[in-house]
């Protein structure tokens, strides 16, 4: 394993001036004390606490809006601070880099989800539809990384995406905004099938930035793009409940990205797509002879792929261990 030093180029166009703002302003307000990982923690524990409080309740009231507001709003800061903390104590790790890093792809699924819910949206295929692609753009951005050896976050990323979505949520809470949201049409179709185009259309921004930086198209991506299509297309294809959906998708994506961290940090073997999904095929064709369910499967899947995940990250952890710090001293 090689030291470690955090290579990151961000070219964000609002960074810049929330950094300066709001992050920076508000930072101050954080003992120098507090490691950085629980910074990372507290943003964890804010959207996951939001994400199982909405799986809760039928319809979303304004209340509920209001918590989901802010639960994001404090996401978003935290996930930020957790950065800042580790620069100025001189306390940045691969430790603290794959735990703020990895809990972003899990917490920009659970916003989309927030988000959906809010506006009402069914949770069926174009939800599917905006999961696979906003984690298509995570998968490439660390499979990059992992290639060479710096992160890169072009001008348009995640942390626009969630400004956008703070502010439509904002729009909802009037009046004037949740009848444009709800009723509101374009060439007959709902307004919000146009932020999903305007989603696709920042994943091809993301994957043509990368490509062109590497200058090839790694066979592992073209492997992970081929058959997580298959995969979210049988999610929709046998309708399967948006839980399991919600989960098979994330971690068939979750698992390429840790190992493309994992090859990064620990230089480990070059990242390659997980391959239990074939037997999930495999299984779906067999039961197509005999009228059972296929939920079971994705189900099992899902599971078996969030267990590999788990034990995947224990083991980086146990390697990592010596960088956890209670807490900082001067």
């Amino acid at each position: 394993m090689s030291s470690y030093q955090y290579r990151c180029s961000d070219e964000s166009i609002l960074l810049p001036f929330l950094k300066k703002n709001v992050f920076s302003v508000l930072h101050r307000y954080i003992p120098y004390g507090v490691p950085a990982n629980y910074l990372t923690l507290v943003s964890i524990f804010v959207i996951w606490s939001c994400f199982l409080y909405f799986i809760g309740i039928d319809t979303a009231d304004e209340g509920d809006i209001i918590i989901a507001f802010f639960a994001i709003i404090i996401y978003v800061i935290f996930d930020h601070f957790d950065g800042l903390q580790a620069k100025i104590t001189a306390t940045g790790s691969p430790l603290g880099e794959i735990l703020d890093h990895y809990s972003d792809v899990f917490n920009g699924s659970i916003i989309l989800y927030l988000f959906f819910r809010i506006l009402q949206i069914e949770l069926d295929w174009i939800f599917y539809l905006a999961i696979w692609l906003n984690l298509v753009a995570f998968t490439l951005t660390y499979l990059e990384q992992s290639i060479q050896k710096e992160l890169h976050f072009g001008k348009i990323g995640s942390l626009e995406g969630v400004v956008l979505i703070l502010l439509i949520i904002c729009s909802f809470m009037t009046s004037q905004g949740k009848t444009f949201w709800l009723e509101y049409s374009m060439l007959d179709m709902p307004v919000y099938v146009f932020l999903v185009l305007g989603l696709i259309l920042g994943v091809i921004y993301t994957v043509v930035g990368s490509i062109r930086r590497l200058k090839h198209i790694p066979k592992s991506f073209i492997h992970y793009l081929l058959t997580g299509s298959i995969l979210c297309f049988l999610c929709i294809y046998y309708q399967i409940n948006w839980y399991i959906a919600f989960l098979v998708i994330n971690v068939y994506s979750a698992d390429l990205i840790l190992k493309s961290m994992k090859s990064h940090l620990l230089d480990a073997e070059s990242p390659k797509p997980d391959f239990i999904v074939y037997i999930l095929f495999l299984f779906l064709i067999y039961l197509s002879f005999f009228e059972y369910e296929q939920q079971i499967g994705f189900l099992v899947y899902g599971l078996v792929v969030t267990a590999k995940i788990i034990w995947n990250m224990v083991q980086i952890f146990s390697k990592f261990r010596n960088y956890w710090v209670w807490w900082n001293l001067h």
